[in-house]
C-alpha cells in the first residue's frame, strides 16, 4: 500500500495548476460559406473531382441535392441542384445560375495547381501578377469563375495577412 504523503500531494497540485493541459481545439468555422446553384449535380461533382477536390454527398437527399466542396481536406463551398435551391429559396426562383463575380481558391504549390486546372478547365485568366500576388482564374461547367492565389504568399501579404 501506498503512503499518502501530503508534500507529494501539494507538489502534484502545484504541477497541475502551474502546466495545465492543453485546451481542447478549436473547432474551425466558416465565416462565409459559399453555396453555388449548379444544372447538374452529377456533371459539377465530376468537374471538380477531376480538379482534385472531394466531395462529401453525406448530405444530399431526394430533394435537398445539396453536396459539401472539399479542398486539402478543407471546406470551401457547397454544390446546390439548381432546382432544389430555387424549391428551397423561392426568392432565387428567377436567378439565373452563375453570377457577376468570383470565389478565390488558396493553394500551396500554385504552379501545380495551373498545370493541372488548366487540363481540364477553360482558363479565363492565365497566370498573372497583380500586386505581388501571382493568381490565375477557371470557369466551371456553370460559369462560376474562380481565382486560384497562392495560399502562403497570401499569407505574406502586408494588405491582406490579417484576414487570410
Amino acid at each position: 500500500m501506498t503512503e499518502y504523503r501530503p508534500e507529494r500531494r501539494l507538489h502534484q497540485t502545484a504541477h497541475a495548476v502551474l502546466h495545465p493541459p492543453p485546451p481542447p481545439p478549436e473547432e474551425k468555422t466558416v465565416a462565409f460559406a459559399p453555396c453555388i446553384s449548379v444544372r447538374d449535380t452529377a456533371a459539377s461533382i465530376a468537374f471538380y473531382e477531376n480538379l482534385g477536390f472531394d466531395v462529401d454527398s453525406s448530405t444530399a437527399r431526394p430533394g435537398d441535392d445539396l453536396h459539401l466542396l472539399l479542398h486539402q481536406g478543407e471546406f470551401c463551398a457547397m454544390i446546390y441542384s439548381n432546382g432544389d435551391l430555387k424549391n428551397w429559396l423561392p426568392v432565387l426562383a428567377d436567378t439565373p445560375i452563375g453570377f457577376a463575380g468570383m470565389f478565390y481558391l488558396g493553394v500551396d504549390d500554385l504552379d501545380a495547381a495551373y498545370q493541372h486546372i488548366s487540363r481540364h478547365a477553360e482558363i479565363v485568366k492565365p497566370l498573372t501578377d497583380h500586386h505581388g500576388q501571382r493568381m490565375f482564374y477557371f470557369r466551371d461547367p456553370d460559369g462560376y469563375v474562380i481565382g486560384v492565389n497562392d495560399r502562403n504568399l497570401l499569407k505574406a501579404s502586408d494588405d491582406l495577412a490579417e484576414h487570410a
